[in-house]
This record gives C-alpha cells, sequence and structure tokens, in this order.
C-alpha cells in the first residue's frame, strides 16, 4: 500500500501553531466544601496486620468518606504520613493551586507532604474511588469511596 501526504494550503499564517485550549485555573474561592485526607500506615489492623488507611480508615466496599455535588468545586487537602503516597483519584480530575496549570489524576507526596486539590464534579453522578497508587498500600486497604450526588 503506498499512502501519498500533500501539503497544501498553510491553514497557520507566519508558522504559528494552534494552541491547546487554555485551562481556567479554580481558585479556593471557588470551592464550597473543604476535605481533609490522610494516608498512613496504621489506624487499624486485620488478621494482625497493620493496614493502610485513609483517614484512619481501611476500605469499606459500603463506606463513603465525602458526598459532593455534581457541578460544585471542593477544596481537599490531601497528606501523607510514614512513606510516600501517589495520590489517585478516580474520575475526578484536579487542579493543585500554585503547581504547573492543567487537569490531573495523580499528585505524588513524599513523606510529611501536603498537596491542596480543586476538583470541579461534573459530568456524572455515582460512586469513585479515591487511592494510593502504590500497588502494596492498595492492596493493603488504602482507599475510599465518594459519591458525586
Amino acid at each position: 500500500m503506498l499512502v501519498g501526504v500533500e501539503r497544501g494550503q498553510d491553514d497557520h499564517p507566519h508558522g504559528t501553531q494552534p494552541r491547546v485550549g487554555d485551562v481556567r485555573p479554580l481558585s479556593r474561592s471557588d470551592a464550597v466544601a473543604e476535605r481533609d485526607f490522610t494516608f498512613r500506615r496504621g489506624g487499624a489492623e486485620h488478621h494482625g496486620m497493620t493496614l493502610w488507611t485513609v483517614n484512619g480508615m481501611p476500605f469499606s466496599a459500603d463506606g463513603v468518606v465525602a458526598e459532593p455535588a455534581l457541578g460544585t468545586v471542593e477544596l481537599w487537602p490531601l497528606r501523607a504520613q510514614n512513606v510516600p503516597h501517589p495520590i489517585h483519584i478516580h474520575l475526578a480530575p484536579f487542579q493543585v493551586p500554585g503547581a504547573a496549570h492543567g487537569w490531573k489524576d495523580t499528585v505524588d507526596l513524599g513523606n510529611g507532604d501536603q498537596a491542596e486539590v480543586l476538583m470541579r464534579f461534573e459530568g456524572y453522578r455515582g460512586k469513585y474511588v479515591l487511592h494510593c497508587h502504590n500497588l502494596e498500600h492498595e492492596d493493603m486497604m488504602m482507599m475510599a469511596n465518594f459519591v458525586v450526588r
């Protein structure tokens, strides 16, 4: 198979390139609620093993740690204790104030670090999960559900 490519008329005069859509930074003043989350080892045990927890609680399929309303913005301070934790939030892109602009789904926290994330809950109602993306921590219950209402 032979594919030919021909250069057509210059759609972008003077060599300018199209820009990716600008991202409007969210502001703390946009937030209607603030919810704190601490990720650490301890606070719960199972069969003599210390579990990795969110706010001192291991994962429960029925548990819900937050119920943001669809269309709202919330500020979530995330804290890592004991060791580093890369925190991943499913299907709820966020911005980190003061960091590079753009939408993120994971923030890497060193031991003792904190990051504030601003999220606009758009698109769909339902149950979502946040968790440490370190597989050992995730497997040892370091995750939590939240429900967008």
